[in-house]
């Protein structure tokens, strides 16, 4: 038997037993121009408030100016946002990559189709075509987040579908496996900057990446003029970054937040024959014929140099230099805070004024820069 929901007439009644005893429950079945009918059951603190919202169910204020307005399309949506929104608040490389995977495989499935007629069993078929096509999982699930996140939008804030909608882009997608990052141990690093096929500067870039915990971008764009040898500071105050046409520039460093990293003695030692004549502004790791950072790839084949003459693992990476830097000062540097540290890798520096207007060097500063040096020493001596 039907009940009032089903009649578009609706109900608010209140519940007398249970942990929700003394609210209102409201139960209203709503269908859209599209035919879609969503079944709504809310619950609320008073009578008054829950009819007040079954009025506005029956007015069907929110889908009438929705259909007033000209439902748009999901491709439609998708590239307003690409257009409109997230360029205030994604790196541009960011927007044309989601943009690029939705063009190469999601367009062609909903870019005609309504924002309300997406069926998820629909969607469900549609990642399975995807893996069944042979689609990566990396790029499907990075695909996924952004059709999820363009729905979400549409839920809100921009209402361009009723509030209480669920988004069909939400199913469960297999995740693939994480690959294990490598971490050394301080003897190991010891060990490899230690390699006598190491030459100097290869030798520093190394350290750089070890004992400062630098990102790739960051270790880039490296000048002379950031490296305070007196005080055992770098000022991490820009990075190398990729447009959106995927050309080089330098900005600031991730998140836009500018910091001093500590240089222990062990690193100024490795860095200093390296330095030796160079002006403010000259790249510490310049390209061979002027001064800007090297192209990206240049810079991985040097890395991969560096990892056969230093004798690293095969499948290390420069990132998994910056998680052994981390690693150490969490496990073995207990005198270190985590908030120094976080200050230190780049986590939570609050920006520009913070760096200008504070001491260059705390104690606390001092007393990672000891800690550095003393896994060092310790390695040496076992």
């Amino acid at each position: 038997m039907a009940s009032r929901s089903d009649h578009r007439e609706g109900s608010c009644r209140q519940i007398i037993t249970g942990r929700l005893s003394g609210k209102w429950r409201v139960q209203f079945t709503l269908e859209v121009e599209s035919g879609v009918k969503k079944r709504i059951s809310r619950i609320f603190p008073t009578q008054k408030e829950g009819k007040d919202f079954l009025r506005s169910l029956k007015r069907s204020d929110q889908v009438a100016a929705i259909v007033k307005a000209k439902e748009k399309t999901f491709g439609e949506w998708f590239m307003w946002l690409a257009e409109h929104d997230w360029p205030e608040s994604l790196d541009p490389k960011t927007i044309r990559d989601r943009v690029s995977r939705y063009k190469k495989y999601a367009a062609s499935r909903w870019a005609g189709i309504p924002l309300t007629k997406i069926d998820p069993i629909d969607v469900k078929a549609f990642y399975k075509k995807l893996a069944d096509d042979g689609v990566g999982e990396h790029t499907r699930i990075a695909l996924k987040a952004g059709l999820v996140r363009a729905f979400n939008q549409a839920i809100s804030p921009y209402r361009q579908v009723p509030y209480f909608w669920s988004n069909p882009f939400c199913l469960d997608m297999p995740a693939p496996e994480r690959r294990k990052a490598v971490a050394l141990t301080p003897d190991e690093a010891r060990k490899a900057l230690a390699a006598p096929k190491l030459d100097d500067g290869r030798r520093a870039m190394l350290g750089v990446f070890l004992l400062a915990g630098l990102r790739l971008g960051e270790q880039m764009a490296l000048t002379r003029g950031q490296l305070d040898m007196e005080n055992g500071l770098i000022l991490i105050d820009r990075a190398v970054k990729l447009d959106e046409k995927s050309a080089q520039e330098v900005g600031l460093p991730k998140g836009g937040k500018v910091r001093h990293a500590v240089m222990c003695d062990t690193l100024k030692g490795l860095l200093e024959p390296v330095i030796e004549g160079l002006e403010a502004n000259d790249y510490l790791w310049p390209q061979a014929s002027e001064n800007k950072p090297r192209m990206k790839t240049l810079v991985y084949a040097t890395w991969r140099r560096i990892r056969t003459e230093a004798g690293l693992p095969g499948d290390m990476s420069p990132h998994d230099c910056r998680l052994t830097h981390i690693n150490w000062i969490e496990k073995l540097c207990p005198e270190v805070s985590a908030t120094t540290l976080k200050e230190h890798v780049g986590h939570s520096a609050e920006g520009v004024t913070e760096v200008n207007y504070t001491r260059p060097i705390s104690p606390s500063q001092a007393n990672l820069r000891s800690a550095l040096d003393r896994l060092i020493e310790i390695a040496e001596k076992d």
